[in-house]
């Protein structure tokens, strides 16, 4: 997990993830996330790239 956000709206946490497939990446599902109280369904969106990887604001 390389970020974790709780957020209003339709879902409460929005978490970056980092893993080394998407084998890996179900099994970080299945393992960790879904097996803790009060989590009843998880929704997954793959990067297809960087459209502003920094967060520095010019001066």
């Amino acid at each position: 997990i390389l970020d974790c956000w709780a957020i209003g709206g339709r879902v409460d946490y929005l978490m970056r993830v980092a893993s080394r497939s998407m084998a890996a990446y179900q099994d970080f599902l299945t393992r960790v996330i879904l097996p803790l109280p009060g989590v009843k369904e998880t929704h997954t969106y793959a990067s297809i790239g960087d459209v502003k990887p920094d967060a520095l604001l010019p001066v």
